[in-house]
């Protein structure tokens, strides 16, 4: 990877911010306008089929009104992060264990803070990882290591789009140069 591509990796990672349950839209959502909302902070786009899908498997809260609520969002934004390295019904025994130790807004910003703390350390802007939060439990280190395997993922997906960029640019420049 270039320096400057190493650049830009640091910049959004540095930039990076999920938001916390209090900023999440607390009025409802339409399917739409959950999809394209939640599309702004996940590595991969949502669909509508695929949330429909989530809420027939029991992952996250239907509707109520044709509207998404808060605590929809939430689980969709954690669903959407953790799904990129586990199968569904880990994902789904993972979210009982938290329910059963955090209230959702808890939770949902323990995952958030850990997982920029993570994304800081995976590419390199932080020596360790911060301690997030004031107690340790096996519920914490649990989502921790999930979380790991998820921020090493979105390093290496992040480190080859650059990659692959640059060898584009260097077979261009080849190509032009003949």
């Amino acid at each position: 990877m270039t320096e400057e591509s190493r650049r830009q990796l640091g910049e959004y990672v540095a930039g990076f911010h999920l938001p916390r349950y209090r900023e999440l839209p607390d009025i409802g959502l339409r399917l739409e306008q959950l999809t394209r909302y939640t599309s702004r902070y996940v590595p991969t786009p949502l669909t509508g089929s695929m949330v429909s899908n989530y809420v027939k498997q029991h992952l996250i809260p239907g509707p109520v009104k044709k509207a998404y609520r808060q605590e929809s969002i939430a689980y969709l934004m954690v669903l959407s992060y953790i799904k990129t390295a586990m199968s569904l019904e880990d994902i789904r025994l993972l979210m009982q264990v938290q329910r059963r130790s955090y209230d959702l807004e808890t939770a949902y910003d323990y995952f958030c803070a850990e997982l920029e703390n993570l994304l800081r350390y995976v590419c390199g802007l932080s020596p360790a990882p911060s301690e997030i939060g004031t107690t340790r439990t096996e519920e914490k280190e649990l989502l921790r290591t999930a979380l790991f395997s998820i921020t090493y993922k979105l390093y290496m997906d992040q480190y080859l789009k650059f990659y692959r960029e640059e060898e584009s640019r260097l077979a261009a420049a080849a190509e032009n140069a003949q």
